[in-house]
């Protein structure tokens, strides 16, 4: 009988182990998620004129289609917010001046409204992209991102204000430098916080989805593929059971965002939790179950990890380097 040969790396050797069928339920599930990514992707970048007609269909079968252009603006501007949220929010915590700026001026931004950003936006990423669909589509992502950013930087900011010192004396116990304490020690202790403060975020943007993808601006109207788009032109005709149909995939679209993004995230973060009692309950998720008994993503992960590993434990900002594997694994992001 043929011997099957599948490897995995084991102790930095290469070793021979038995894929399974949830390799195969992995590997269409996170191939399924790229293929679309890159699809709505390649849309968003096609040749557009402002004044061109962009024609939206309240056909139900185009749903599906505009679910997922939407969906790829809010992750596309979830993507933007955590960078602000890593190098604002963490500027304002770490610095006393920047805090005293820039902080008041997030409290105001958070309280302009959305369409107040939305017309320059669009001038500027229109002119910026001129002759392509990116221009309407960047300003569409930064009004979504506008409704998003300012509640998860200003959760990161307090968090990072509010660790605890025991965490800090460890911190210089083990001569962790500014870089390795972010990324081990505080963004750890932010995470369940941020995450649920991001899931809040995410659920407000769906108020300003039909603003941010039917614009009009100079007497030109520009009505963006997605459920905003559609909801607002069955409002337009008084379609109801448009309406209906756009809510029943907006469910749909967050309940499955949910299942395979933001549930396995929160269970994720759950090991950061600095709970002084243990916890009977452990929180489950189908997601991480099937990732769990795949080899596949195993073998993905020893291979990566070093590099992870090196990204964390880079010492510019300090002269020591973490002593690796003595350190408490809950001071540990990776």
């Amino acid at each position: 009988m043929a011997k099957k040969f599948e490897f995995y790396f084991s102790k930095n050797k290469l070793s021979m182990t038995p894929l399974n069928r949830w390799d195969l339920v992995a590997l269409i599930l996170i191939f399924s998620i790229l293929s679309l990514l890159a699809f709505g992707t390649r849309e968003m970048t096609t040749p557009y004129v402002i004044g061109q007609p962009i024609p939206i269909s309240l056909d139900p079968s185009y749903l599906p289609y505009y679910a997922l252009r939407s969906v790829l603006r809010m992750f596309f501007a979830l993507v933007l917010s955590f960078l602000f949220t890593f190098t604002v929010a963490t500027w304002a915590a770490k610095s006393e001046r920047a805090g005293k700026t820039l902080i008041p001026i997030i409290d105001i931004l958070q309280s302009v409204p959305i369409l107040g950003f939305l017309p320059i936006s669009v001038m500027v990423f229109v002119s910026l992209f001129h002759g392509s669909m990116l221009g309407p589509e960047c300003a569409a992502i930064f009004a979504v991102f506008t409704s998003q950013v300012w509640n998860m930087a200003l959760s990161f900011y307090q968090s990072l204000r509010t660790v605890p010192a025991d965490l800090i004396e460890v911190s210089h116990m083990y001569h962790l430098s500014g870089w390795q304490r972010f990324w081990r020690v505080e963004v750890p202790f932010a995470m369940p916080a941020l995450l649920w403060n991001t899931m809040t975020s995410i659920s407000q943007c769906w108020f300003f989805v039909v603003t941010s993808e039917a614009i009009t601006v100079a007497n030109q109207n520009i009505t963006l593929p997605g459920i905003g788009s559609y909801i607002a032109l069955a409002i337009a005709k008084a379609n109801s059971l448009g309406v209906v149909y756009a809510i029943i995939a907006m469910f749909l679209v967050i309940l499955i965002y949910d299942q395979l993004f933001f549930r396995p995230l929160v269970v994720w973060a759950e090991k950061f939790k600095l709970d002084t009692t243990s916890s009977e309950h452990i929180s489950r998720t189908w997601v991480i179950n099937i990732l769990q008994r795949t080899q596949a993503l195993k073998l993905l992960s020893k291979f990566f990890s070093p590099f992870l590993e090196s990204f964390t434990n880079l010492s510019f900002l300090g002269r020591s380097k973490l002593v690796e594997k003595e350190i408490h694994p809950k001071l540990n992001v990776i």
